[in-house]
This record gives structure tokens, sequence and C-alpha cells, in this order.
């Protein structure tokens, strides 16, 4: 029996290391390498390289303000979800290695409620999670989202004033990025009726309103609350939510849609090419209709909401989205390409790893208790009153035609079970997987700390 138990230990070792290694490691090389950026069927001859930009919305890195938890349960739903969005983005980065990196706010979940102390920790945080592997190759781009500052009326000009001097501006222009011109606008202040507030943002898309000469390359608008659209407007087939339409609520610092006003006059003042959103969690793609003018004869933008990058959002499985930018040439329209990519389901690896541990307490028990079965023959006794059991398998015996002792298993006796031998030798065979299993899974953490 100890070689069978032997045997069944060696094998759960084996299952557990390559099971921690595939669902911590494995699964998120997998998703984000089979997850290429868009290219175009075929390239001209000599055509200029494009441009690559990732886009990560709402990481919203969970904090106290999240759940109101503290202390232990609040340091380990923290770790749990950094964990994931270290490992997906170190993935990103050294598979993908964008050159640009676009974050569509809601960088943190309570930056808007924290003193100046209590956000600089969690800045610190949220860098150490993304941070960049390749600082001299890889342009990083923050936008705001209402969790960092607020929205409308209700922005908090503390939060929006450290955002300025801790991360930088909220209204930037990327001139002739792969020969579109990429503009971050932060419509969260856009919407506030305080002029002091909203000044930046107004002036910005007043001044490329009037700059005709920028028309000449498609441009391509990131806002981290979506545009308007009609109730209802079915997001397409990648949306996760069972309602397949984008939702139109409003609350405390929170609002699904811009309203119909400042779309119409982003869409027709800007006269993007696309639209990138987040601030939704979940996937959706709509067509605006467009006023065309002697400026543009564009009559629809493409608005693409991006699922948010974390995996306790709200939705099953965590997105980010891959935009490929073609310069085009004097033959040659410059031309986006947009590839939305998917992360592990993490609460899909959570519930294998319980499966798992629930069938290897069963194979456990099984093995222990089939060693911890003896068979006791019965046994008799003489006339002077000691135990004869030869002489009860003598008996048996002469009553076989052949004069053959019976097999053990036919001769008169009882199985007895050691509860204690059985327990004593799970305990073995479980601490000799924990001395296994906890340092791999203790390793693939550290990897995504140390390289």
């Amino acid at each position: 029996m100890t070689y069978t138990r032997r045997l069944a230990t060696r094998a759960l070792r084996v299952y557990w290391v390559l099971l921690l290694l595939v669902g911590e490691i494995g699964l998120y090389q997998w998703h984000i390498g089979s997850c290429k950026w868009p290219t175009k069927d075929s390239a001209a001859p000599n055509e200029p390289l494009p441009t690559t930009v990732a886009i990560i919305a709402d990481p919203q890195i969970v904090d106290h303000y999240s759940y109101n938890q503290t202390g232990l349960l609040l340091r380990t739903v923290e770790f749990f979800t950094d964990i994931y969005i270290r490992k997906s983005y170190r993935f990103l980065q050294t598979i993908r290695q964008p050159s640009h990196v676009i974050f569509l706010g809601d960088l943190m979940d309570g930056g808007r409620e924290w003193t100046d102390d209590q956000w600089a920790t969690e800045y610190l945080r949220y860098r150490s999670i993304f941070a960049t592997r390749f600082p001299q190759s890889t342009k990083i781009f923050d936008m705001a989202g209402n969790h960092d500052i607020g929205i409308g009326n209700t922005v908090v000009k503390s939060a929006l004033d450290r955002f300025h001097r801790r991360i930088g501006p909220t209204n930037v222009v990327i001139e002739d990025i792969g020969g579109h011109d990429i503009v971050l606008l932060d419509t969260l202040t856009l919407e506030s009726d305080d002029p002091e507030v909203s000044h930046h943002s107004r002036s910005l898309v007043e001044r490329l309103a009037d700059d005709v000469s920028s028309y000449a390359r498609p441009r391509l608008l990131f806002t981290h609350v979506p545009m308007r659209r009609p109730a209802q407007t079915y997001c397409g087939p990648e949306r996760q939510s069972a309602r397949k339409y984008l939702p139109d609520r409003s609350g405390y610092q929170f609002r699904d849609q811009l309203f119909q006003n400042t779309t119409d006059y982003l869409l027709n003042k800007i006269r993007p090419h696309a639209v990138f959103s987040g601030d939704d969690h979940d996937s959706c793609t709509v067509e605006h209709p467009i006023d065309p003018t002697g400026h543009s004869v564009r009559k629809s933008a493409t608005e693409y909401t991006i699922g948010a990058f974390g995996w306790a959002s709200g939705v099953p499985i965590a997105s980010y989205a891959l935009l490929t930018l073609y310069p085009g040439s004097s033959a040659i329209e410059p031309v986006y390409l947009v590839q939305r990519c998917f992360l592990p389901y993490q609460l899909g690896i959570y519930e294998v790893y319980i499966a798992s541990f629930m069938a290897t307490l069963i194979l456990v028990a099984a093995v222990c208790y089939r060693g911890s079965h003896s068979w006791h023959p019965a046994t008799v006794r003489s006339l002077d009153g000691n135990e004869d059991e030869q002489h009860l398998i003598s008996h048996s015996a002469a009553n076989d035609p052949n004069g053959l002792p019976l097999p053990a298993g036919m001769q008169p006796g009882r199985w007895s079970f050691s509860k204690r031998g059985c327990l004593l030798q799970m305990m073995y065979i479980l601490k000799d997987l924990f001395i296994v299993g906890l340092p791999t899974y203790i390793a693939c953490i550290l990897f995504f700390y140390i390289f």
C-alpha cells in the first residue's frame, strides 16, 4: 500500500505544479499572445510602418473606498486584484510591446475622495502595478475619470488640481501619430457650468474646430464617459452583460453617458473618425451621425467603448483594445484598425482550483481508506481455552475436495479499519502536496514582482 500512496502523491504533485503554472502564468501568456495587432490585408510597397497603441480602460485599483473594507480583508482583496492587473499588463508590454499606451481614466477607485497623503500612497501602488518595462520606447498617457476628479458640476477642484500636478494635463492632443491626430479630451470638466473648471476643455474643442488644416489628418477622440446614443442602442456581440445596450443612469459623481448637447457639440466640432471611451466596464460599439460640412464629408463616427482591465469590475472577463495606425502616403489614405482583446477569466481559474482541491481530497481519502484496512482471520478456542487459529483453517481446508486451504478472503474472519491510520496518511499526503504547491504559487507571484 505504501507504493500506491507514493504513486498517488507523485501524480498529485505533478498535477498541482502544472495547474498552478498554467493558471498563474500560462493562461495570461496565451490570452495576450493570441490577440495580435490588427493589420491590413495587404500593404503597399515602401509603406511606412504603423504605430501601435494599447488602450486600457478603468483599471480602478481596489481600495478602501471600493467595498468599505479595512485590515486583512482589504489587503487580501487588494492583493488578488492587483496581481491580476500586474500580470496582464506585464505580458501586454513584453509580448505586444506597444509604442503608446492610453489609459482611459478611473485609475483608482477612490481617487477623488482621498487626502493628498492617502492619494500619494495609492498612486505609488498604481505606478508599481503599471510599471513601464520599456520606458525608452513606450509613451504613457493617463486620462482622468470620474473616480479620479468627479464629473460636471461636482468636479472636485482639489482632486483636479492634484491630477494636473502629479500626473499631467487632462487635455492632450497627440499630433500626427501614425498619420492621425489623437485627442484626449477631458469631457468631465467640459460638462461643468463653472467656466473656471470647463475653460481648458472648451478652449481645446474650439481650437480644433478652427484649425482647418488639421482636418487633413483623421482625428481619433478619446473620452472617459461614452457619448449619448438613442435608448437601448445595440452594443454588438462582444458585450458580456445580459443588457445588450449602454444604460442611461446618473447618480453621485457618475453619469453613464454624456449629455446630448455635449455629444452633438463634440461630433460636429471635432469631427472624429472614431471615438474611444471607457467608464461602462463592458464593450460596446455604435455609430454616431455627423452633419457633413465643407471641411469634412464624414457622415458618421464609430465609438468603441472599451471594457475594464480588472476582474473585479462587475463584468466576468476583463478586456482592453489594440489600435494600429497606418500613416498612409500621398496615394494612400491613413487607416486605423481596432482589435478588442480579452484577459483570462479569473473567477473561472479559482473555480478550477477549488474543484481540483475537492477532487484531491476525495482521491487522497480513497487511497488512505484502502491502505487503512487489514484482514484478520477468525480464531477458535481449543479445549484448553487457547486460541487456535490454525485449527479453524485446517478444518476449512478439510472441506475443500482438493485438500487446499481456502483463499484468505474466503476464510472466516473480519476486515478492520483504522480511522487514525487513515487520517495520518491523509495528513502526510496533503502536507507533501502543500510543501510542493505553496512554493510553486509563491514563485509564480514573485516572478511578476522581481523580473
